[in-house]
């Protein structure tokens, strides 16, 4: 459970050296002309899509999202609260199943036909599949930031 409450956090610890490597080898090697890395471009790219994505959910996580809590600070009842804390989290699931229902269509045409990336000719749903990953760990830490405020509540009594 250690590992998943700090996954996001791992993985962009991991990704984003690895794209600067990427890039500086690619501006190298364009400049130099030492050696060839035309996939260089191709890999940065998707790697800064899943770093996007993973920090969504990051910042779900940190509370760093920008948020409207005029109407939760208006709302002066336990259960106003309560029931302005709902509606804001079921607004960001259903955008998350929005968008991942809509990617996991275009993904599985992607998938059957068998499209790959021009440079590594890497199937094409690997990096699609950032955004379903990215929906699915912001609703995650969605949830958890609901229950987190939920039990805050609870204590102020």
């Amino acid at each position: 459970m250690k590992f998943f409450e700090n996954l996001e956090e791992y993985c962009i610890l991991v990704l984003f050296p690895v794209m600067v490597i990427v890039v500086l080898a690619a501006t190298l090697a364009r400049y130099t002309q030492l050696f060839s890395m035309f996939w260089g471009e191709e890999v940065a790219r998707y790697i800064m899509v899943y770093l996007g994505y993973l920090g969504i959910a990051l910042a779900m996580k940190r509370r760093a999202h920008i948020g409207v809590n005029a109407l939760t600070d208006m709302v002066k009842s336990k259960g106003g609260k309560r029931i302005v804390l709902l509606v804001q989290v079921l607004i960001i699931l259903a955008f998350c199943g929005i968008i991942s229902t809509f990617l996991f269509t275009i993904i599985s045409k992607q998938f059957v036909i068998g499209q790959t990336s021009p440079a590594l000719e890497l199937p094409i749903w690997v990096p699609y599949g950032a955004v379903p990953l990215g929906m699915l760990l912001l609703a995650v830490r969605t949830c958890q930031i609901y229950w987190e405020n939920w039990r805050e509540l609870d204590e102020e009594e």
